[in-house]
């Protein structure tokens, strides 16, 4: 009877067996989630699509579109406003002449009125020169529509002082401010304040009174920091936790307004936020991209705001935001920022906002601006403030500019984002 010798298994075979294993397991996992996901996902929680252009896209150039391509007649029979030149660099050779081309289609607007127009000439200096025109002429004829857009200007502050109830906060708490002269405005509002001490004590000492401080939802001691920035001539906003796409990736607020809970349950949530505190002139959202499209989620808590007396501001990074209109349609005082100043930290390009903060004041009459506190913001602020004087404009609390909304005081501006 012959014996058989028990032999150790392979080594090579027991890998490739459990490696086939392995491999068909984690198959079999990712393709039930993925069917899962296909199945039961909901559409509505995705975040937007997003088109990216296969070229260097800098400082907010929006790119022209090929007329060639479907759809160019329908894009540019929207309203879009004109975007700003990129100023050269100073590593560039190329001497800065002050003409720029204009190819974008720019916007001139009113609560009531909105006029697309297609300039097809050349910018010299910021204005733009058609053919057949000439630099002077054009110069002469800005120079008194300016004049008569101040003169239309100051009568809506006088009004907007009588349309306001002299019991509400807005009129309450806002810091005075008096613009006999007629002169544009420039408002700066701080916001993201109360989370780091020592950043937060900076803006209050540090920020002249008129620039208006904006503290955020988890704030400690928030009663505490708005005593102090009051005592100090700030005028003050609380922020509001509003839902963005990425909702739930950075530990979202407890009271945060969503547009999948119910309305009473939204008005809760701000009834709480506003009870934490008293003495401020308004409301700012914070982040807010998603909520702020959705009409049913926004429309009772401007409502609600409009009936406590207080103003909203909307901080400049919301593309399709709904808030002005259902602002407007509740009665209640608003104020959209020109532009975030620090988008970009650094100093070249906060400068470069300021700019045009100064150059929408003076088309305008009035211009907003929102910042966060970090301390180059707060450098280029305390060096830029001073000038403003010496150049004609008025540094304005935002109560000024958000009255101004009551009485038509305020530019609509309609834009879309470049990014579709």
């Amino acid at each position: 009877m012959s014996a058989r010798i028990a032999r150790d298994p392979s080594p090579f075979r027991s890998g490739l067996t459990h490696g086939a294993l392995g491999a068909f397991t984690l198959t079999f996992v990712l393709a039930a989630g993925g069917g899962a996901m296909h199945v039961l996902g909901s559409p509505s929680a995705a975040s937007p699509n997003v088109r990216m252009a296969l070229f260097d896209e800098r400082d907010g150039d929006t790119p022209q579109l090929n007329p060639r391509l479907p759809g160019y007649e329908q894009a540019i029979g929207i309203a879009q406003v004109e975007p700003l030149p990129r100023p050269i660099e100073a590593s560039e050779s190329e001497p800065d002449l002050g003409v720029e081309y204009a190819g974008g289609v720019s916007v001139t607007a009113t609560p009531t009125t909105l006029r697309a127009v297609r300039p097809k000439g050349v910018r010299i200096n910021g204005k733009t020169v058609m053919p057949g025109q000439t630099f002077s002429q054009i110069s002469k004829t800005e120079q008194g529509s300016a004049a008569a857009a101040t003169t239309a200007f100051m009568p809506a502050t006088a009004s907007a002082k009588s349309a306001i109830d002299p019991a509400s906060p807005l009129a309450r708490f806002s810091r005075p401010f008096e613009n006999p002269e007629g002169k544009p405005t420039v408002s700066i509002i701080v916001g993201g304040l109360g989370t780091n001490r020592t950043r937060t004590r900076d803006a209050i000492n540090e920020l002249p009174p008129e620039v208006t401080l904006a503290f955020a939802p988890t704030a400690d001691n928030l009663r505490g920091w708005v005593q102090e920035a009051r005592r100090a001539g700030h005028e003050v906003l609380i922020e509001l936790p509003m839902e963005p796409y990425d909702f739930g990736r950075g530990g979202p607020h407890p009271q945060v307004m969503q547009t999948g809970v119910s309305v009473d349950q939204n008005l809760k949530r701000l009834s709480t936020l506003l009870r934490r505190t008293s003495g401020y002139v308004g409301v700012m959202n914070h982040q807010g991209d998603k909520f702020a499209t959705d009409a049913d989620a926004i429309d009772p808590i401007t409502q609600a705001l409009s009936a406590r007396g207080v103003a909203f501001f909307e901080d400049g990074r919301l593309i399709r935001s709904d808030l002005q209109r259902s602002a407007r349609d509740a009665g209640l005082a608003f104020g959209k920022a020109t532009s975030l100043i620090d988008a970009r930290p650094g100093a070249d390009e906060i400068s470069q906002q300021l700019l045009l903060l100064e150059t929408t004041a003076r088309e305008r009459g009035a211009a907003l601006g929102t910042g966060q506190p970090f301390p180059v913001t707060y450098d280029i602020l305390k060096e830029w403030l001073p000038t403003l004087d010496s150049k004609g404009i008025a540094l304005a609390p935002a109560s000024h500019f958000a009255k101004q909304s009551l009485t038509s005081g305020q530019s609509v501006d309609a834009g879309l984002n470049s990014q579709g």
